[in-house]
């Protein structure tokens, strides 16, 4: 088993939050494009561009020297590295899905970086343009597309199958 762990880091615009996706979670379950009318109130653009990631990846960590004595510790995942102080949270309870969906951003420079939902606890939504390698960042999925504004042509790449006229439903990751 290799004991290399991949790594993405990102920030706001003012770079006071830093964050990093480590491990598992540094490979998104998905990335999307998403035309939902609070997505596009939330960037103030006419779409989202998003990864789906793990949110925190357990390992048993051996205590002491006896086997039987583990640790579950989130050792990989997403984490914020700086900045959590001025992370500002919004919890939008106007969602397609009825449930609310808490938006994060920068109190200082107003970059939207996190989505989290109740519907999957073991996820985050990482706006993508937040992503220090966003130039290698590619579309697997398109949703809402109902309300694509007419300017915005489909996505290039993404088959017909994986465009959503209204959400995706990510399934959870098999241990």
């Amino acid at each position: 088993m290799s004991t290399e762990t991949s790594t993405k880091t990102g920030s706001c615009l003012c770079g006071k939050i830093k964050y990093r996706l480590e491990g598992h979670a540094a490979t998104p379950i998905y990335n999307t494009v998403c035309h939902c009318l609070n997505c596009r109130k939330w960037l103030g653009s006419a779409f989202l561009t998003a990864s789906i990631c793990s949110k925190n990846v357990s390992q048993a960590i051996l205590l002491n020297t006896n086997p039987s004595q583990y640790s579950h510790k989130a050792t990989q995942g997403f984490s914020i590295t700086e900045g959590e102080d001025v992370l500002r949270r919004y919890v939008d309870d106007k969602t397609g899905s009825g449930k609310p969906l808490t938006r994060t951003f920068c109190g200082t420079c107003g970059s939207s970086l996190f989505a989290f939902t109740p519907l999957r606890e073991d996820i985050v939504s990482v706006a993508a343009g937040t992503l220090d390698d966003f130039e290698s960042w590619e579309p697997a999925r398109e949703q809402w597309c109902i309300h694509r504004a007419d300017f915005v042509e489909n996505v290039r790449g993404i088959s017909e199958e994986s465009r959503h006229a209204m959400n995706v439903q990510a399934k959870p990751a098999k241990d």
